[in-house]
């Protein structure tokens, strides 16, 4: 399971958790686009989840990235739990009804073919059902968003990087449908599992105390979507399993046995449902060349591209200057973190 001890502080409000028996998947429609105010780093480890840095504006996508993460690569969805398909409902996603509530929960992924694990994930999609205190009632929402290289039922003792997302008081959605943002930090990003296996979390607060302390929201919950494995295209961007750990016995920032819930074979497309969360990064097919525009003039990528490149990058490197075709990370300087990346990449796009 996950760690037992978070410093996560809070009370169980009159929106109390509704125990799995009675939860009943519905399809709720009707979206309301948010954006963060601003966003801050956060840790979340063995003595649990806490900010790790100052706040900043968010200004939505920075410009040291661009669209275009590498030459002949693609800023893509890496993990998608999020995109709808014509095979099922057009609009909205399930939730549990407003007298639910789970303000922490986490699920396991596995990103898709050719991710660029270095790279990271710059921008992550998400809904959510606000209920706050119920209708005509208004909430603080900050939305903590953690990648971890565990999954839900594995534990370790390492900290994970994560960002929290602040959106300023938000009113209730019950009657108004439910939440939904598209987050692009760039240039940071959310550090993907370095297996490109392990799990999400998020957590659902109102405030942040002078302490440090993180004090749950009154009642919220994830919007459930499906991966675009269990919609039967094994090409779509990622899968995971259908078990799901929920914070709903009761609502406490933790999580125990009896809060990890089956969200398989329910009769409803998609077949299994798990939060509604998409995670972008960089992909490249494996037969591309991952820095110049041909390689070597041979279209495929072989160990003459790597010589290429390191005769690129070690020319920079002892002349103290920049060449653009040798800055692998993009962030406009040559260093060891340049051939790191390339190696990276190289042995995924590695045609031999």
């Amino acid at each position: 399971m996950t760690r037992s001890v978070l410093l996560v502080a809070g009370t169980v409000a009159a929106a109390a958790a509704v125990a799995s028996g009675q939860r009943t998947l519905r399809p709720l429609e009707g979206g309301i686009a948010v954006e963060p105010l601003r966003i801050a780093p956060a840790v979340f480890g063995p003595d649990g989840a806490r900010m790790a840095g100052d706040w900043m504006a968010y200004e939505g996508a920075g410009s040291i990235r661009g669209d275009t993460p590498v030459l002949g690569c693609d800023h893509t969805l890496v993990f998608d739990c999020i995109e709808h398909t014509g095979t099922c409902q057009d609009e909205g996603y399930f939730s549990f009804g407003t007298g639910y509530c789970n303000m922490f929960w986490t699920n396991d992924m596995t990103v898709g073919r050719y991710t660029d694990l270095a790279y990271g994930a710059p921008r992550v999609d998400f809904a959510w059902l606000w209920t706050a205190g119920g209708s005509g009632t208004s909430e603080y929402c900050i939305i903590a968003v953690f990648v971890q290289d565990s999954v839900p039922c594995d534990s370790d003792s390492l900290d994970y990087p994560g960002w929290l997302l602040d959106f300023g008081t938000l009113a209730s959605s019950v009657g108004a449908g439910y939440f939904y943002s598209e987050v692009d930090i760039r240039p940071e990003a959310w550090p993907l599992p370095s297996n490109g296996v392990g799990s999400y979390c998020m957590f659902y607060l109102q405030a942040i105390t002078t302490s440090g302390a993180w004090v749950l929201a009154t009642c919220a919950q994830p919007m459930l979507w499906g991966t675009g494995e269990d919609r039967g295209d094994p090409d779509a961007p990622g899968r995971q399993g259908p078990l799901q750990f929920d914070d709903d016995d009761p609502v406490d920032g933790d999580h125990d046995a009896g809060e990890c819930h089956s969200y398989a074979d329910l009769g409803l497309c998609p077949t299994e449902l798990g939060g509604a969360v998409g995670f972008w990064g960089s992909t490249c097919d494996p037969g591309c060349y991952w820095l110049f525009p041909n390689g070597d003039g041979n279209d495929q990528v072989d160990t003459r591209d790597f010589v290429c490149f390191l005769g690129r990058w070690a020319g920079a490197m002892q002349s103290g200057g920049y060449d653009p075709e040798a800055d692998c990370d993009q962030d406009a300087s040559i260093t060891t973190q340049d051939f790191l990346c390339f190696l990276n990449r190289f042995v995924v796009c590695y045609t031999g």
